[in-house]
């Protein structure tokens, strides 16, 4: 019967947008895509209703479904919680499709919405997991370049070009005196620049951060409180923290932070006030950093073998790069040493 097929896959969308909305706003803490799956819930509620006529629960036969003892190996164990919410959404987009289709002999407009409701399932995938794609590209990162424009040999742009184009992982744009207005036209074309190739990281500024797209907010210790930070951008973007202190670090995990800077470990010129705190720190945070870690601080190419030989995988460089004469070359170079120091560590 036409009823009973379409009761069951109803519940079944229904069911699996439940499944999903709930990791949306407990997981990911994001209101926009809570509201947008709550409403496609809604929707398939009032769909529903214009298509039974008070025959889908008469037509329910539970006891009578063939299929209700048919489990598929995989059915019964998740790896993940991604993996729950990913086999959640394929579920809500398979029963749409078969609603779409058997609602086309009743309804033509109910068919054309069950459809376009399909649509918007693959259009929260990129949302729903970009969080994750991000954490594994953070904990996969080695080279992380800081972009202020009065320290670089060129136009940012150009740099943000170059650094991207020579390997760099993780890009940020630190422009503390720059208005608000600029900053935003900066941070969108660079995101266009590493759409795919490295991840987009600003400096304060949270809600340009969210206007550009970007990939997450780095808050020094002067900045906007990192847990004011994280209200603003939600789960679902990186956040980094500047520490000069094992106690500052702790501090940082607590705030959600999902990584940390560990520095200045020598004098620099981003932060002409702030005194170096060594190697000591460095190989504090080899061994006990709570997160993942980027040393920084005037580390150029004379001193980061001694960086790494005090522990540090990651760094994070800014003037040693992007005051070279070939940009490129020189975040190639400091990409293979440290491609090579993990290869033999």
């Amino acid at each position: 019967m036409l009823e009973r097929l379409l009761d069951v896959n109803f519940n079944r969308a229904r069911e699996g947008l439940r499944v999903v909305e709930d990791y949306a706003r407990l997981v990911l803490e994001s209101p926009t895509l809570t509201a947008a799956l709550k409403n496609a819930r809604h929707s398939l509620v009032a769909i529903a209703r214009e298509l039974d006529g008070g025959n889908f629960a008469a037509a329910r036969d539970i006891a009578g479904d063939c299929g209700a003892s048919i489990k598929a190996d995989d059915e019964t164990a998740r790896a993940s919680v991604a993996e729950v919410v990913r086999a959640n959404l394929n579920r809500v987009a398979e029963a749409l499709r078969v609603l779409a289709e058997y609602a086309k002999t009743v309804s033509p407009a109910a068919a054309t919405a069950l459809e376009q409701q399909r649509y918007e399932v693959y259009r929260w995938q990129a949302p729903l997991f970009a969080d994750r794609d991000r954490r594994d590209r953070l904990r996969q990162a080695r080279l992380y370049v800081l972009i202020t424009t009065a320290l670089a040999a060129t136009d940012p742009l150009t740099v943000c070009r170059e650094v991207v184009a020579g390997g760099a992982d993780i890009v940020q744009l630190r422009e503390k005196e720059m208005e608000d207005g600029e900053f935003y036209r900066l941070a969108a074309a660079a995101r266009e620049i590493c759409a795919g190739r490295a991840l987009l990281v600003v400096n304060d500024r949270p809600h340009l951060a969210l206007l550009a797209n970007a990939d997450g907010v780095h808050s020094g210790q002067g900045d906007l409180p990192p847990h004011l930070t994280r209200r603003i951008i939600n789960n679902d973007r990186l956040l980094g923290v500047s520490t000069a202190a094992p106690d500052l670090a702790a501090k940082a995990a607590r705030d959600f932070a999902d990584y940390i800077g560990v520095g200045p470990v020598y004098p620099t010129n981003t932060k002409v006030h702030r005194r170096a705190v060594g190697l000591e720190y460095v190989r504090w945070a080899a061994r006990h950093s709570p997160l993942p870690y980027f040393c920084i601080g005037g580390i150029k190419r004379d001193n980061l073998a001694e960086v790494l030989d005090a522990g540090a995988r990651a760094v994070a460089v800014c003037t040693g790069i992007i005051a070279a004469p070939d940009i490129a070359g020189e975040t190639a170079w400091f990409k293979e040493r440290l491609k090579e120091r993990a290869i033999n560590n």
